[in-house]
């Protein structure tokens, strides 16, 4: 998928779902919670990390917070993603960096060394061969002792479970819509999830819809990249916390 096919090249859309993504995804506080917990830094500790996929900095936002002496980059493919980021990291100074980026750049020469990697809901958008390829990008990125934590969606082992999870799932954002907690320019998008996850549930995923997979087929691409050990310290549902360090 090339940068103008990309849907978050649109100011208002992007805006409007930095605005209501903590409604949309009903884990997207813990998932959050999860990640900054399992950093593996005390709290005066300095250290650099990006956030590939990061959006509207909402992450790294958390991060500067927690971590005073920390430094983030935020890397996203999105020209308004970083416009939003820009405005909500001003406060942080030079401690907030940004990066324009696609997942399958090479986006390491282009930021430079990192202590950690980290990303949310982002990697699953990603074909199997684009995701191995891109954990050996981190992991070759990461300074013995790095680490990458993904919080990311995934899929069950069984369709009927998946399924099940996705059914939930869209009637929570369609409810939320209903009651006005999800803004109304997002219907079309609710619209179309439902349509490529639900009605077209099990036809083959392209780059950019949502390529989800197994937590054990995504811990054998991260352990096949060379990260040892890997955990997922927490799960809920369609969502988990990937935790994978480098030896």
């Amino acid at each position: 998928m090339s940068n103008a096919d990309y849907r978050w090249n649109q100011t208002q859309a992007v805006v409007d779902y930095d605005a209501a993504a903590p409604v949309i995804h009903p884990q997207y506080v813990t998932v959050q919670d999860q990640l900054l917990a399992a950093l593996p830094y005390a709290a005066n500790v300095a250290f650099r990390l990006v956030d590939v996929g990061g959006g509207s900095g909402r992450l790294v936002e958390r991060v500067l917070e927690q971590f005073p002496n920390a430094t983030a980059v935020v890397m996203d493919q999105s020209e308004p993603f970083l416009g939003v980021a820009q405005q909500r990291l001003e406060r942080f100074g030079a401690r907030a960096s940004f990066a324009l980026q696609r997942l399958q750049d090479d986006w390491p020469a282009a930021i430079g060394p990192v202590d950690a990697v980290v990303s949310t809901s982002a990697i699953h958008h990603l074909e199997p061969a684009e995701k191995q390829t891109l954990f050996a990008k981190i992991f070759a990125a990461l300074p013995s002792g790095g680490v990458f934590l993904n919080g990311d969606e995934h899929r069950s082992a069984s369709d009927a479970e998946f399924r099940t999870l996705l059914e939930a799932w869209g009637r929570h954002m369609e409810s939320s819509l209903a009651a006005g907690r999800i803004p109304a320019s997002f219907d079309q998008v609710i619209a179309k999830w439902r349509r490529r996850n639900l009605d077209e549930f099990g036809a083959p995923a392209k780059s950019g819809d949502d390529c989800h997979e197994t937590i054990e087929t995504q811990v054998e691409y991260l352990r096949a990249a060379g990260f040892t050990p890997v955990e997922v310290p927490w799960q809920h549902e369609l969502w988990a916390l990937f935790v994978a360090r480098k030896a």
